[in-house]
């Protein structure tokens, strides 16, 4: 019986990948995206400040997690698994701009 709790306790960001220096724009573009194909919200910092100062949702989808995160000085984030975040084709126009330098 403690085994099958083991596989059912709530899967973790387990030595998560991360993708920086995002626009909030792109968090949100992002954040859609992933909406509709399938993803559902768990956590959203929903304060007075939200996407203002700071913001973070985090997602699940069967039992993958990401968590995308902004705020002021750092910029935006998205941490999940390195599989996860090679399929985020809608942060591509970020990420090759970022490389191109």
């Amino acid at each position: 019986m403690v085994r099958y709790l083991g596989v059912l306790r709530e899967p973790q960001l387990q030595h998560p990948e991360t993708i920086s220096d995002l626009p909030p724009f792109a968090l949100r573009q992002t954040l859609e995206a992933l909406l509709r194909t399938g993803w559902m919200k768990t956590f959203e910092y929903d304060a007075d400040d939200a996407w203002v100062d700071y913001a973070r949702v985090d997602l699940r989808r069967g039992r993958s997690k990401l968590r995308l995160e902004w705020d002021l000085d750092t910029g935006g984030t998205v941490a999940g698994p390195r599989a996860i975040l090679n399929e985020l084709h809608v942060l591509d126009p970020w990420t090759q701009m970022r490389h191109a330098h």
